[in-house]
């Protein structure tokens, strides 16, 4: 085995054993995938020697990193087909790609109106319109969206009663927790304040950025990054560990 790299990848270290194959989610339900080995390391290899070697069925890999956990060598497998995506894919993005990746516009708007979003979302009319106007594939079902946001239940509901805790923990709670299950996020907060610590938020949190690096906006991703890094705690002038 090599001891130095020339990849910030690692994917030298790829032994070709195709672990990452048989965990991986798109490969199993979509034909036009080659799967992370091929899209990853093995890609890799020919796009480092030219780039006309980029396969735009790239586009399909989800970003889960199942084939990063799964991996015995510590390939980066997702962070090389997401760079490779960002690097060699297509640098105008259809509508479709936009709408998917911006998770806080999106969800903002149909947490505000979920109790029309929800049942309308899964339409057999409304699903064949979106399949053909912006390409989301008419069998995908939308996850439920919450009419209350978790940040909006946490402000009126918990905010205040995390001052009395003399230890704290700053939450990330992501896109999911707060548009399309808050449970969880309720749940985080009571485990935690059962033991002894108080629960804190970011001022300004934004998308993790998963969703817009996997379709394409890297710029965007780095950005809200960013304002997630500066973000201080919405109780305290500290900067939160996110």
């Amino acid at each position: 085995m090599q001891e130095k790299n020339i990849s910030k990848f690692n994917f030298e270290q790829c032994q070709k054993c195709s672990v990452c194959n048989t965990v991986c989610p798109m490969l199993a339900v979509n034909e036009n995938y080659p799967g992370p080995k091929q899209a990853g390391p093995d890609g890799e290899r020919y796009r480092l020697k030219n780039p006309e070697f980029y396969d735009y069925a790239l586009k399909y890999c989800l970003n889960c990193k199942r084939c990063e956990v799964a991996c015995p060598s510590g390939v980066r497998i997702a962070d090389i087909i997401a760079s490779a995506k960002l690097d060699y894919g297509k640098k105008s993005r259809p509508l479709r790609d936009w709408t998917l990746a911006n998770t806080d516009l999106v969800g903002t708007m149909a947490s505000a109106f979920a109790p029309v979003a929800n049942p309308v979302l899964g339409l057999k009319p409304v699903k064949a319109a979106m399949h053909g106007l912006i390409g989301v594939d008419k069998h995908r079902q939308f996850p439920a969206y919450s009419g209350q946001k978790f940040e909006t239940w946490f402000r009126r509901k918990a905010e205040a009663s995390q001052a009395g805790y003399s230890r704290f923990v700053s939450f990330f709670h992501g896109c999911y927790a707060n548009y399309n299950y808050p449970q969880l996020g309720k749940d985080f907060v009571a485990v935690m304040n059962a033991c002894g610590y108080g629960v804190r938020l970011l001022e300004k949190e934004k998308c993790c950025g998963v969703a817009l690096i996997s379709n394409g906006f890297g710029g965007q991703a780095a950005a809200q990054g960013r304002v997630n890094a500066r973000s201080p705690c919405a109780t305290s002038t500290r900067t939160c560990s996110a």
